[in-house]
């Protein structure tokens, strides 16, 4: 007994799968554009965590200078041995030595007596503006920050609880 098949699929050319040349190139380019902008992405993450970092070392290192000063009597606030007027620190100190330390950070310690009209004049003259200033080049951008404080001759608290 034989059987016959209506549409012998066996001769017939299968049906063509795949993709054409247009579609492979349109991909590659919506690939590229996508893998662009995703390095775009990550430098510039990398590139503010960096400057975040490099900020966040200047802080530290001007509130480390102004902790100084608590360990200091008032004459010795004026003082270069005590209180250098200009210094450098490093991102990293421990790797200062053999040229690794990162960022350089230039820095001013500044003691003055308060311009007039800012304080009572009954202690102006026995207190001492601080001011500490650190600069530093982030890639090739110049970076400043600066902190300010009060020093008072008897301690601050005296000033503001007596009122002398």
């Amino acid at each position: 007994m034989k059987i016959r098949h209506k549409n012998n699929s066996r001769l017939a050319a299968p049906p063509a799968s795949g993709f054409t040349l247009v579609e492979n190139v349109v991909s590659l380019a919506i690939v590229a554009i996508m893998l662009t902008s995703l390095y775009g992405g990550f430098a510039s993450g990398l590139s503010t965590v960096r400057t975040s970092r490099e900020s966040t070392r200047a802080t530290q290192i001007m509130l480390t200078k102004l902790e100084g000063i608590r360990v200091c009597n008032f004459d010795q606030l004026s003082n270069p041995v005590y209180n250098p007027t200009t210094w450098t620190e490093y991102f990293d100190p421990k790797d200062a030595n053999t040229g690794g330390g990162g960022v350089v950070y230039s820095g001013t310690f500044k003691a003055s007596v308060p311009a007039p009209g800012t304080l009572p004049e009954a202690y102006r003259t026995n207190m001492a503006l601080v001011t500490v200033s650190v600069s530093w080049t982030s890639g090739k951008l110049p970076q400043t920050r600066s902190i300010q404080t009060y020093s008072a001759r008897e301690g601050i608290e005296g000033y503001i609880a007596v009122g002398k």
